[in-house]
């Protein structure tokens, strides 16, 4: 058995060290020389980083709230991955049940709440998404109250700008008024001494005229009387010369 084994060993032995004739293709292209690409070191690859793993996961997503989800996940990149997904329907959620109280529906209020008490796993558990539901309702009514109390504000502010801008362009036209009523006034009294002066002037010439009557009624009195005198006078002067013609023209006396 042990020639056996030994025969064998020779033989192996001998065929390993015997030079095995190269193929004709080699034989042909010549020695073979390795190129320099195949006896360059492999590259180094860099060690797996989870945080950007998870970043890669959420490109979208703020650094921050990746890096603290991951660190509450334990740095286990599964536990983060469903984590922050949580988290993100948690915040859609959120804002659909705020969007629909800011809006004042409460049919989708409602819808939300019911479906939200229907996926609870116990009782804590739904007692747990009421209270945060209810908080988010609370804080959009408060927003809500806040937004609505603020437009009234800048419309009352507006108005009152307004209100303001009236009032000045009336204050504006009273003073213009009390301008021009001044003016009015002075040329009132103006007016009215005119018509004082006009009225003493008026009074003098009527005075001056009724003296002028009276002058003119004694004149026309005195041309009366003196028309009259001289008719008379005619009258005797007639008289006077008939008298003188019968004298000169007597004839003799007849006894």
């Amino acid at each position: 058995m042990a020639a056996a084994m030994d025969s064998r060993k020779r033989c192996v032995a001998a065929f390993l060290d015997e030079p095995s004739p190269a193929p004709p293709h080699l034989a042909k292209r010549g020695r073979f020389v390795p190129c320099a690409a195949s006896m360059a070191p492999l590259p180094v690859l860099a060690p797996f980083d989870p945080l950007d793993a998870f970043r890669h996961v959420f490109p979208d997503a703020n650094p921050r709230g990746l890096e603290s989800c991951f660190a509450a996940s334990g740095r286990d990149i599964n536990a983060a991955v469903q984590a922050y997904r949580a988290q993100q329907a948690r915040d859609a959620l959120a804002h659909h049940l705020a969007s629909a109280a800011a809006d004042g529906d409460d049919e989708r209020c409602a819808g939300v709440l019911v479906e939200q008490m229907g996926a609870a796993t116990d009782v804590d558990d739904a007692k747990n998404r009421a209270t945060w539901m209810l908080e988010l309702i609370r804080n959009a009514a408060a927003e809500r109250a806040a937004r609505e109390a603020a437009a009234e504000t800048t419309k009352l502010r507006e108005a009152n700008a307004s209100l303001r801008e009236h009032a000045e362009l009336g204050a504006m036209e009273t003073a213009r008024l009390h301008e021009e009523n001044a003016a009015l006034r002075e040329r009132t009294a103006a007016a009215e001494r005119d018509g004082t002066v006009l009225k003493r002037g008026v009074l003098a010439q009527q005075r001056r005229y009724e003296e002028m009557e009276r002058d003119a009624a004694a004149m026309r009195k005195k041309v009366s009387e003196l028309e009259m005198a001289n008719y008379v006078l005619n009258v005797r002067l007639r008289d006077a010369d008939g008298c003188r013609f019968q004298a000169a023209y007597r004839g003799p006396d007849v006894f």
